[in-house]
């Protein structure tokens, strides 16, 4: 490549930490889109409507929570969170135990605007996400509804693997759980020499 054309080339989305004062507008200016463009996300038992959307959002601790720009405008968001209890019942269910330190994590309310979708924003997304987890030794993990195909071929190709499903209140679920980002190997024993 010539250097004018490396000099063209930039993110399509800038990935930033979540600010409610400067993001949450934008973040659920971006759910309506989705909603009306025939979403099903979030979950129908949320109204489409603006107060709905934002108390959704906001409505649990997160443990990082960010948001993808494009020309300043709020294009996609991702949150990570302690796993609810319906995820860990079905990870030990399914025999899932986490390879990494601190135990697994739940990938949550990640969504990109229905205007920026297949331009890799998702990608974008997922991959801070799934930094800051490692980075903390988190293990990645995930419910998806069986409607949502398009949601596991993304999981399925970013590294995520399909554990088993479960039923739930939302109908079938599948369950993704993120590889280690540590090959975990049993060193040989050490014997001790006499003296």
């Amino acid at each position: 490549m010539s250097p004018s054309v490396i000099s063209a080339v930039r993110p399509v989305a800038e990935i930033v930490p979540f600010d409610p004062k400067t993001h949450l507008q934008g973040a659920v200016e971006a759910l309506l889109r989705l909603r009306r463009a025939g979403g099903l996300y979030p979950p129908r038992n949320v109204k489409a409507a603006i107060s709905d959307f934002a108390y959704w959002l906001l409505s649990e601790e997160v443990l990082g929570r960010w948001v993808a720009l494009i020309d300043g405008q709020v294009a996609g968001h991702i949150a990570l969170t302690a796993p609810h209890p319906y995820l860990t019942d079905a990870l030990a269910s399914m025999d899932q135990v986490p390879v990494e330190p601190d135990g697994f994590c739940e990938v949550s309310k990640f969504f990109v605007d229905p205007d920026a979708q297949d331009r890799g924003v998702g990608a974008a997304l997922f991959d801070a996400a799934i930094g800051f987890a490692r980075s903390q030794g988190l293990q990645p993990a995930l419910a998806v509804v069986d409607t949502s195909l398009a949601a596991r071929r993304f999981f399925g190709r970013h590294g995520m693997t399909e554990a088993g499903s479960l039923r739930g209140i939302h109908g079938e679920k599948f369950v993704f759980v993120g590889a280690a980002k540590t090959v975990w190997r049993r060193e040989p024993a050490v014997t001790a020499r006499a003296a």
